[in-house]
């Protein structure tokens, strides 16, 4: 059985309609929950890729590959009166051309994230702060410390376990969890 038996027997204008019409209530969908902040809900694109790396097999790829496919086939059909082997040829080669375009597309949107002032406590371990309320002997006290130009306020707790007074220069060790930090005065060494 020949592709144009199978097309004709199937009916090929059903098959771009469904494509189409799917692929742009699709793309309507996932560019109206984009909008209002809830875009990742229906991608695959929430997770982080190596810059050079591109999800070609993406939700929001597979939409425009669809949204195409059907949109140039039945223009394909309807318009230029093209048999339905013309048509499917021209339209999967537009559907590959908008995958690979969408893919290009969010491989140059992730280039523009940025951590921005996003704090990860582990990047304090190593650096000099200065001790904001007290750290007493056996409790946890605050230091201040700069990290990318910022000022964060972080709880801390002291190394030997001894009283640390205000505005004493202490040298981040360690972290203990994801707001706290152990320190030791930099006058102990």
């Amino acid at each position: 059985m020949s592709l144009q038996m199978i097309w004709n027997f199937l009916g090929a204008d059903p098959v771009f309609w469904f494509c189409a019409l799917s692929g742009t209530a699709f793309f309507a969908l996932q560019l109206l929950l984009s909008l209002f902040g809830v875009g990742d809900v229906l991608g695959d694109e929430g997770e982080e890729l190596p810059i050079g790396e591109i999800q070609w097999f993406s939700k929001r790829t597979v939409t425009g590959f669809l949204m195409m496919f059907g949109w140039i086939g039945l223009t394909c059909k309807k318009e230029f009166d093209l048999p339905v082997s013309g048509a499917v040829l021209i339209a999967f080669v537009g559907g590959v051309l908008a995958l690979f375009l969408i893919g290009y597309l969010l491989r140059l949107a992730q280039k523009l994230k940025s951590p921005g002032s996003v704090f990860r406590i582990e990047e304090a371990v190593g650096k000099e702060a200065t001790v904001y309320h007290r750290i007493p002997v056996e409790g946890s006290g605050k230091v201040t410390l700069s990290l990318n130009n910022l000022s964060y306020e972080v709880d801390a707790i002291s190394q030997n376990t001894q009283e640390i007074p205000a505005f004493t220069r202490v040298h981040v060790l360690k972290k203990i969890d994801h707001k706290t930090v152990m320190v030791s005065s930099l006058e102990e060494k």
